[in-house]
């Protein structure tokens, strides 16, 4: 990708992810809440149906699938990304930003030279596109391959309060084998489920799990089928096998 495309892109990302986390923070303030992910805003957003928030001298205006937010230092407007992304780069949008922030960069307000930029790094494999939004790839080179045990009796997950307890089954067994790189980056991230492995309840393998970091096609078996299956199920005591229906 083009290098001053690729830092335009690359400031825009971490502006947004930074105006998300003070809000979040923000909104736990204000409240009294625990919102850690983009899934707990949302699902926020959707009881109390609040789509302007004032936090920290920062104005934010929900819209559409995304937002604009203001302030002294600046201006920005994007639309949430794929899966637990906080920004997907739309490019039309990210060119808007920069003119009304009035940025030196130009000939980017009208998105033409992002868009090329974005769809030029599809083609080299440095990212990907989902519902017209670009999104970086994990490289290769930064990820590597997880030891997860071959014989194990149970799998806990945690995350923060929750607990469940699955006995070994071929939905994990599959999510194991497509497991096959992780991103380096996982043991940084705070808002991650913790996946235990259990031989003869000793606990044998342990590893942090969220739906950037892993391929797909591992995600697709964990967040869409085991961690939503067990969401849905009402569960008094945290600490059982939970019995849902995993083939």
């Amino acid at each position: 990708m083009d290098e001053k495309a690729k830092s335009i892109i690359d400031n825009y990302i971490k502006n947004v992810n930074e105006v998300c986390h003070i809000l979040l923070s923000g909104i736990n303030k204000q409240e009294n809440l625990q919102l850690k992910t983009k899934w707990d805003l949302f699902e926020y957003i959707s009881k109390t149906h609040k789509i302007e928030f004032q936090i920290d001298g920062i104005t934010y205006k929900l819209h559409g699938r995304g937002c604009f937010s203001f302030a002294n230092k600046g201006f920005l407007n994007w639309d949430f990304g794929y899966r637990s992304r906080w920004c997907g780069v739309d490019p039309w949008m990210l060119g808007m930003t920069l003119q009304k922030n009035s940025s030196p960069y130009v000939e980017y307000y009208d998105g033409r030279l992002l868009q090329q930029a974005c769809e030029q790094a599809v083609e080299d494999g440095e990212m990907f596109e989902n519902r017209g939004l670009y999104h970086y790839t994990i490289p290769l080179k930064e990820t590597f391959s997880p030891n997860f045990p071959k014989e194990y009796n149970k799998l806990i997950i945690e995350y923060f309060d929750d607990k469940w307890i699955l006995l070994k089954n071929k939905t994990i067994d599959k999510f194991v084998r497509k497991s096959n790189r992780v991103y380096n980056k996982i043991y940084q991230n705070e808002n991650t489920y913790m996946l235990r492995f259990l031989k003869n309840d000793n606990e044998i393998y342990s590893i942090p799990y969220d739906d950037i970091c892993y391929p797909e096609n591992a995600v697709k078996i964990m967040t869409d089928t085991i961690i939503r299956n067990l969401k849905n199920s009402f569960v008094e005591d945290a600490s059982r096998v939970t019995p849902i229906n995993l083939k």
